[in-house]
């Protein structure tokens, strides 16, 4: 009797670990999924992304942490704090205080200007051909603000 009950219990759990994977249209139910996010390819390998990047003297891009753009250890978070910014017209006022950040970090001395810009990046090309977005909004641009630094926007070129 205990070995019929043994085997029963195997069928019961096999049929019940196996049918989500048989599901027309999937979904995803408690205990038993057939994980959708992973089961089914997405519909475009396009992921936009709002950030904060630092820019150096040669134009070069880079990615500001999450502590630094949005004083958030969590990356998503991040992202969000700074949508909800943007979304909110205050693009300009989030530049400046990511650029008092920057200016005070000893992490980036080569960091001479922030922007806040919203980037769309091909997932595939990203690895096959390098991390350049195939598009960018910049919804704000400011200098960081060094001490001793000169402000090169207000000097006008000599002319001889």
């Amino acid at each position: 009797m205990s070995r019929a009950f043994g085997y029963l219990v195997s069928v019961t759990l096999i049929y019940g670990a196996t049918t989500p994977a048989f599901r027309n249209p999937p979904r995803d139910s408690f205990p038993f999924s057939d994980y959708p996010m992973f089961s089914h390819g997405r519909p475009t390998p396009m992921m936009d992304l709002m950030h904060a990047l630092g820019v150096d003297s040669e134009g070069q891009q880079t990615p500001l942490p999450p502590m630094v753009s949005a004083q958030n250890r969590e990356v998503l978070q991040s992202m969000k704090a700074i949508i909800r910014r943007v979304s909110a017209g205050e693009a300009e006022a989030l530049c400046a205080e990511v650029a008092e950040r920057v200016a005070s970090s000893a992490e980036f001395p080569n960091i001479v200007k922030v922007e806040i810009a919203h980037s769309g990046y091909d997932a595939v090309a990203y690895f096959e051909q390098g991390p350049a977005p195939k598009w960018r909004r910049v919804f704000a641009r400011c200098p960081v603000p060094r001490q001793g630094a000169r402000d090169v926007r207000s000097e006008q070129p000599r002319v001889r």
